[in-house]
This record gives structure tokens, C-alpha cells and sequence, in this order.
């Protein structure tokens, strides 16, 4: 049976990782089409919004319903981003520099909606303080710290059954694909497609998994992707 082949992170490519990502950019453009429509953090940034939609639902003192326009209608206008929220400076009264642009921005929109200074203030701050939490421990990508404890909740399952009729490996893909399906947790890569697709561009599983973190990819997405891509040029060959 197919496995990927484990290797160190550190054997990551830089190269290949640029490759990968716009051959999965191509992929997408092509295949997508052929995908359910109904994918739960089809893109993984989309995360990030709802982490600041709970913190504005909690905040800002609005009802949920308002609170998650806001956040959206903030997210639309492209201000979400982490790595300008994670370099917004802190104050010494631990609040975010009221004079950087985007703070302003976001502030304005806030208040035009009817929140109060002090709930900006506590709302920004908060949202800029996780941003940088983010920022410095996983590289802006929140699907990098769901990645790390989804794992470790495969690993724990994984040392407590034993199926007897298949390999480690297919367990271990049957534990990833349910992961992935239950708790929409961004873990890679659960079929033996995503294998023939890293053998055929000679590339592992840490490039891969950079790539899609890269686009911004959920990666059970990228596995259907990988499936149907597979499947379609192998079936060409026949």
C-alpha cells in the first residue's frame, strides 16, 4: 500500500514548494468545478475571520448576528489580514497604536456601526494580540496550530486501535480522513492519491503541506483535488 514517505522537515525545498504552489493553483482552476460546493473552511483564512467574528461577538457588546456582519463585511474589505494586524504596535497601555492606518480603519467602521470607544478598544487589542501570537508561532497560519494538536489527536487514537485487516499506514489515513470530516481539522493528506501526486513531482509531504498552507488550501480539499486529478490523467494514459 501507498505511503508518503516520511522525511525531515528540514528537507524541505524552497523551490519545489514555489512549484507546488502554483501547480496547485492550476489544479484548483481546473478541477474544482468537479468538488462538492459545500467544503467548511475550503479556504483556510477564512478561519482567522471567524476567530475575529468570536471576538467581536464577545466584545463589542453587539447581538452574534451583528457582530459576525461586522466581521465580515471587515474581512471583505481585505483589513483582516494577520500579517498587518500581527505588526501593529502595542502601546505601553497595552492597547494597539491608535495612529496606524489600519487600526484607524477598522476603528472608523466600528464606531460607524455603533460600538463604544472602550469595546473598539478592547476588540482591537485583542484581535492584534492574537494576531501576533499567530504570527510568531505559526509562520500567520492558524491552520498550522489546528494541524498541530489534530495530529496529536490521531496519534493518541491511533496507539489505542489496532485494525487487524489493514497496514498502518491505511489506519492511519482512516483516522485522518475521519479528523478531517468531523472536526474540519486542516490535516494532510489522508489518500493515496495525494502519494502518487508527490511521487510523480518529486516532492514530500512537508513541501506539500507548506504549498497548501502557502494558497491557502484546507487540506482535505487538496486530497479530493489530488484524487480527481490523479484519476483523470492516469485514466488519459489508459
Amino acid at each position: 500500500m501507498e505511503r508518503m514517505e516520511k522525511v525531515p522537515k528540514s528537507a524541505t525545498r524552497p523551490e519545489r514548494v514555489a512549484f507546488l504552489e502554483e501547480r496547485i493553483k492550476e489544479i484548483y482552476a481546473e478541477y474544482r468545478h468537479l468538488l462538492p460546493g459545500d467544503y467548511r473552511w475550503e479556504d483556510e483564512r477564512s478561519r482567522w475571520n471567524e476567530l475575529v467574528y468570536c471576538i467581536f461577538a464577545e466584545l463589542t457588546g453587539h447581538a452574534y448576528r451583528d457582530a459576525r456582519r461586522l466581521a465580515d463585511d471587515i474581512a471583505d474589505l481585505d483589513l483582516l489580514d494577520i500579517g498587518v494586524l500581527a505588526s501593529v504596535p502595542i502601546m505601553d497601555d497595552g492597547m494597539p497604536n491608535p495612529e496606524n492606518k489600519r487600526v484607524r480603519t477598522i476603528t472608523d467602521i466600528l464606531k460607524t456601526n455603533g460600538v463604544s470607544e472602550d469595546d473598539i478598544k478592547k476588540s482591537l487589542s485583542a484581535v492584534c494580540k492574537v494576531a501576533q501570537a499567530i504570527q510568531e508561532n505559526y509562520d500567520g497560519k492558524i491552520q498550522k496550530f489546528l494541524r498541530k494538536y489534530g495530529h496529536e489527536i490521531v496519534n493518541e487514537f491511533d496507539s489505542h486501535v489496532s485494525f487487524s485487516e489493514v497496514d498502518k499506514g491505511t489506519q492511519s489515513r482512516i483516522l485522518v480522513k475521519w479528523i478531517q470530516n468531523t472536526l474540519a481539522m486542516p490535516l494532510a493528506f489522508s489518500n493515496v492519491y495525494t502519494v502518487r501526486f508527490c511521487e510523480r513531482k518529486g516532492a514530500n509531504y512537508w513541501e506539500l503541506a507548506e504549498a497548501a498552507d502557502n494558497v491557502g488550501i484546507n487540506a482535505a480539499v487538496l486530497d479530493d483535488l489530488l484524487e480527481v486529478y490523479i484519476v483523470d490523467i492516469e485514466g488519459k494514459k489508459k
